[in-house]
């Protein structure tokens, strides 16, 4: 069955540079990075406990949750260290002309 999604634009290409992260206050709430160029998209609140991700520590393809110290890879949502063991979504990100959008998974949200 296809995930239910819901078309999002986050910014213009330039105001994502390399390194850089953009939250989205969608529900569920998202944040996009900017890995040398490549662009991915997760969930923006801790598998582990409730807290904003995109409010941590974000190093080159790893994010550190601001609370628990749990790290994740931004490329594909897994887990890199407790207390955190649940991977979060990922989302479709893709660049139409200048304009980054996500595809925000509405499924089960």
């Amino acid at each position: 069955m296809p995930r239910a999604t819901h078309r999002v634009r986050v910014c213009g290409i330039h105001e994502l540079p390399p390194g850089t992260v953009r939250r989205l206050r969608t529900m569920p709430p998202v944040a996009v990075f900017n890995v040398a160029g490549r662009l991915y998209a997760i969930d923006d609140v801790c598998s582990h406990a409730y807290a904003i991700l995109s409010e941590g520590h974000f190093d080159g393809t790893s994010l550190e949750c601001p609370m628990h110290m749990s790290r994740f890879d931004v490329r594909n949502g897994e887990p890199l260290c407790p207390p955190a063991t649940e991977p979060l979504r990922t989302h479709q990100v893709e660049v139409t002309g200048n304009e980054i959008v996500v595809h925000v998974d509405i499924s089960n949200a």
